[in-house]
């Protein structure tokens, strides 16, 4: 496994973790073999930040809702973008409405917490906007002021989120949470109870193989008529062997406790090289997009995505006016001590979506991160995202007033550090 820096000591009371959790039940008895104090102790001592924020929630975003008031209803749509158009080639749409009134129309969106303004957007039947920014303080935007521009050279793009996870929960990893990396965006569907769901899987430094799939937070397995995809394929069809980890082939399966979940694929770095000349119909393991040199087990290739098109039942589509980034919950699926562990980001680390295990606390430290940006820049291979200890600032967001370190110690900190990359030290 890959846990460059831990330590001998660690390492011997890992290898004695390994011999008491017993994955894949949660029987009283085997329960009790799980000691929590010995398992805080370790993970305090490897996990790169000490101390760390006891109430963390490791959360980087906020769901808001903006009220757009509009006089004029003979318009496409109305939006909420991440910055004006005519200033800013990459402002991207957070929130639209197709179908509105005149009068005040709600609109709710995931915002990067340390983001206060945002712009309120009318497209016109030419195609050119009324922009108007508003603030975190605004209950209310008119558009009657709104300032008239031109229709973009380049349309808006939809907000995207990068989702990064460490491959050995519930061991120490090596935290450069580049082991996979997932972009994913929210689009309209083509009908009114559709939505898209866009993923690229850019990063895969993982030694291990990772599957993963993602759940639609607050929507039941009956809330859903079909979730298909553009090309009409699952993204691993043509996955060479027998799958061991995600056996149910369907796109859409119910979860545990009826959670809407749809399979991604089993293998992620055959997902983003199997295409490639030098391995069709292969399974070499290989660390894409993690170097900047490409050798015999490391590659740079151009992310693959897919597209689901997830389809609600009538009874469910009154929410989809709410349906955000915030209601996508992507996880790995990894295999620790003959088991299937599933990765989540911490809000929803609980989550036991496929696969029931033992859910013990990890001293509020986490295996998964939501950026809330989409040209986010993980770590390169074996480069921690940042550490705190003793006071000292290192890793590779590591400056000072805008470090990870500071963040993990202190919530209320450095909120923007995913912004501040020590550039030599990303992808």
């Amino acid at each position: 496994m890959k846990r460059k820096h831990i330590t001998a000591t660690a390492l011997t009371a890992m290898a004695a973790l390994e011999a008491i959790l017993i994955t894949g039940t949660t029987t009283s008895c085997k329960k009790d073999m799980f000691k929590q104090d010995v398992y805080d102790s370790i993970m305090k001592q490897e996990f790169p930040i000490d101390p760390v924020d006891a109430a963390h929630s490791w959360n980087l975003t906020t769901r808001r809702t903006a009220t757009v008031n509009i006089a004029d209803t003979d318009i496409r749509r109305i939006m909420v973008l991440t910055d004006d158009p005519a200033t800013n080639y990459q402002a991207a749409i957070m929130a639209q409405k197709t179908s509105f009134n005149r009068g005040d129309n709600f609109l709710t969106f995931a915002a990067p917490t340390v983001q206060t303004t945002f712009y309120a957007a009318v497209e016109q039947n030419d195609g050119s906007l009324l922009v108007k920014p508003f603030t975190t303080s605004d209950a209310r935007v008119s558009m009657a002021d709104a300032t008239q521009e031109q229709k973009p050279v380049t349309a808006p793009g939809y907000q995207t989120f990068t989702y990064c996870f460490e491959e050995d929960y519930p061991q120490p990893g090596d935290y450069d949470f580049n082991d996979c990396v997932l972009r994913i965006s929210v689009t309209p569907g083509d009908q009114p109870n559709q939505r898209k769901i866009n993923v690229s899987v850019a990063a895969t430094g993982a030694n291990k193989l990772i599957a993963a799939a993602l759940r639609l937070v607050n929507y039941n397995y009956d809330d859903i008529e079909s979730v298909t995809t553009t090309d009409g394929k699952r993204w691993d069809e043509d996955y060479p062997t027998t799958q061991y980890i995600l056996k149910e082939s369907k796109i859409l399966q119910e979860g545990r406790n009826g959670e809407a979940a749809i399979r991604l694929f089993e293998n992620a770095s055959w997902i983003m090289v199997h295409n490639q000349p030098d391995n069709v119909g292969m399974l070499t393991n290989y660390k894409v997009n993690v170097t900047k040199t490409t050798t015999e087990t490391t590659k740079q290739i151009n992310p693959p995505v897919k597209t689901y098109i997830v389809t609600f039942k009538e009874s469910a589509t009154a929410l989809l006016d709410n349906f955000t980034l915030l209601n996508i919950d992507p996880f790995i699926v990894t295999n620790f001590n003959g088991g299937n562990w599933e990765t989540h980001v911490y809000e929803h680390k609980h989550a036991n979506v496929l696969f029931e295990g033992v859910r013990q606390e990890s001293g509020h430290m986490t295996w998964a991160i939501c950026v809330p940006d989409g040209n986010f820049r993980w770590p390169l291979e074996g480069m921690i995202i940042g550490t705190k200890k003793d006071g000292l600032l290192t890793g590779v967001y590591r400056e000072f007033g805008h470090s990870f370190g500071e963040w993990a110690a202190n919530r209320n900190t450095a909120k923007d550090w995913y912004l501040y990359p020590t550039i030599a030290d990303v992808y």
